[in-house]
């Protein structure tokens, strides 16, 4: 039995098929809206994770370093603002006046001016000379070799001593030579004496030192930024 349809009827038949085409049709654009949406707000979530993360382990890693900070400072007042001592640890006076010169001076100076930054051998030179000078040494000579075209002077964030060696020699009587000896310790530059040579008597002793001495390129301290993705 064939059925014939009315102009009608098709005509309802196709507006419901378009109804329903477009019904699909909004359903899975909405679907897709949501579906990349979420994506989106899991993302910024995400991110936002990251963030307060990175925020946290700073705050950590500032609270640690303030708290050493601290404790730095308490042990440096334990060591040397509280030492009511009238000598410094080298023997010399122990006095806080920016004029002092060595071996007299305040602890804290002398232990933070012991090693100096920068690579600055005449400086150097200049110093023994002084020191062989007021031991009254005859025929003073010091020999090393000058680095300053290819020694490290930069700052860094974990300084490490470099030596430097020399030679130190000179005519004197034996007690001209132990005071240079004891000079040599007491100096607020550090000198390791690594081998000593002598001749002659007691009253006209050649000397020769082989001495080691250091200088620390300064610390810097690095605050880093890190981007958070």
């Amino acid at each position: 039995m064939k059925i014939q349809l009315t102009a009608n009827k098709q005509l309802q038949i196709d507006r419901a098929q378009s109804t329903t085409m477009i019904a699909v049709a909004t359903a899975v654009v909405i679907s897709v809206f949501c579906l990349v949406s979420a994506k989106q707000l899991w993302s910024q979530a995400s991110f936002q994770r990251h963030v307060v993360d990175g925020k946290h382990q700073a705050a950590t890693t500032l609270n640690n370093d303030t708290s050493s900070a601290a404790d730095l400072t308490n042990r440096y007042n334990t060591i040397f603002q509280n030492n009511a001592t009238s000598t410094n640890i080298i023997g010399g006076r122990n006095t806080s006046c920016t004029k002092a010169v060595p071996p007299d001076g305040s602890n804290d100076c002398i232990v933070l001016d012991a090693l100096p930054t920068t690579y600055d051998f005449p400086a150097l030179i200049s110093s023994l000379t002084q020191i062989l000078n007021n031991d009254s040494i005859a025929n003073p000579g010091i020999s090393g070799t000058d680095q300053s075209s290819s020694a490290n002077s930069t700052p860094s964030a974990s300084p490490a001593p470099i030596p430097i060696q020399l030679t130190i020699s000179g005519n004197g009587s034996i007690t001209q030579v132990k005071k240079l000896i004891t000079d040599l310790e007491r100096s607020i530059r550090p000198f390791n004496i690594t081998d000593v040579q002598l001749r002659g008597s007691d009253a006209n002793m050649s000397i020769s030192l082989n001495v080691t001495t250091y200088y620390q390129p300064a610390l810097v301290l690095t605050i880093g930024t890190r981007t958070v993705q």
